[in-house]
């Protein structure tokens, strides 16, 4: 059914033609790096009112530049996205309506940034115009393009610090570097811890195979949505910003209990959110006709299945705890968020057969 928000949609969501022809995934490559390097040209260009000084903050899930037409950034659509599933059915237009509520969000952060801290009104101009290109971009890279246009240019912005503390030869930056290093190789070790379950086809007894859960269960996502609220509301009101703090000061001690919180919430209420609680994993194995070897009451595996997911979203957040921590101790150029954003990416596409590139 059709509601006042699907026509708001249609309004500002240009439909572009799908595509005739099968897309090489060097092509989307290529597409999205173009999309990308538009979004770092556009950050780099100053607003033309308002002689703002231009400032790159410390986000960790988003892309944005004070100062600059990339003064909202990607925020607005990163934080819709997690809204959404919240406001709005899970069907197929959920992907569509997530957009342009963070067209709609661009657009009051724009007047509330401009005219709420007395800035030019014509920088609020500058601010929509730039919302709507990147929400047009987002909707054309979806089919032809390989990366979210958001983790793109977080992934670039943070390639960029860390080739900039690689080339800088003072004993601090080089601790960063290895530091970083260390971390990313902690990072894909720990995504690559499972916990295996047997499960055997309900027919052929024969036919056996083996469901992999893994430790960190809901992966970075409860990370993501922790510091998407945390960037949003501090942008509204600044002194929230101190909860961004990743430095060795009694502030982080605060900006910690609020992370490990945090994180807590959202692993606890992600597996039903997403549907991957032991009840939706023992009823989607039953549609493929498994089922776990040696059992036959559903309830009890549900059960089973559940305790195995509850201790391993505990584990989840132990192991974003810890990483947090040694990120603020040995302060790596990028922040741990972004190092699991940029590993998780550069492994997605590397793991791929290497001929997909050049089909």
């Amino acid at each position: 059914m059709e509601t006042a928000f699907d026509k708001i949609a249609d309004t500002v969501i240009y439909e572009f033609d799908p595509p005739i022809r099968k897309i090489p995934m060097r092509e989307k490559h290529f597409t999205t790096a173009m999309a990308t390097m538009l979004g770092l040209v556009i950050a780099a260009v100053p607003l033309i009112y308002g002689y703002v000084p231009v400032q790159t903050p410390d986000n960790l899930v988003t892309f944005r530049v004070d100062g600059t037409w990339m003064q909202l950034g990607t925020q607005p659509f990163v934080f819709a996205s997690m809204v959404a599933g919240y406001i709005f059915d899970k069907d197929e237009h959920l992907a569509v309506r997530s957009k342009a509520l963070g067209f709609i969000f661009s657009i009051l952060l724009a007047l509330k940034w401009s005219l709420w801290n007395d800035h030019h009104w014509f920088c609020a101009v500058q601010l929509m115009v730039v919302s709507y290109i990147i929400l047009q971009a987002m909707v054309y890279l979806e089919t032809r393009g390989s990366v979210h246009l958001s983790t793109a240019l977080i992934c670039a912005h943070a390639s960029k610090n860390m080739i900039q503390a690689l080339l800088t030869f003072t004993v601090q930056s080089q601790v960063a570097v290895l530091s970083a290093i260390v971390l990313i190789m902690m990072v894909c070790w720990v995504e690559e811890l499972m916990v295996t379950i047997p499960l055997t086809h309900m027919r052929r007894k024969s036919q056996t195979m083996s469901m992999q859960l893994p430790i960190m269960y809901n992966s970075t996502t409860a990370l993501v949505m922790h510091y998407t609220l945390i960037e949003v509301f501090s942008g509204l009101y600044a002194p929230l910003a101190i909860l961004q703090s990743n430095t060795m000061e009694w502030s982080t001690l605060g900006a910690a209990v609020v992370l490990f919180s945090g994180l807590y919430y959202f692993n606890q209420h992600l597996p039903e959110m997403e549907e991957k609680t032991g009840h939706h994993l023992i009823k989607q194995w039953n549609k493929q006709q498994y089922t776990i070897k040696g059992w036959r009451s559903q309830q009890k595996m549900a059960k089973y299945i559940q305790r195995i997911v509850d201790r391993n979203v505990f584990w989840n957040t132990i192991i974003l705890m810890i990483l947090w921590c040694v990120g603020v101790v040995f302060k790596p150029p990028i922040s741990v968020t972004t190092l699991f954003i940029l590993t998780s990416t550069a492994k997605q596409h590397i793991t791929q057969p290497l001929d997909s590139l050049w089909n």
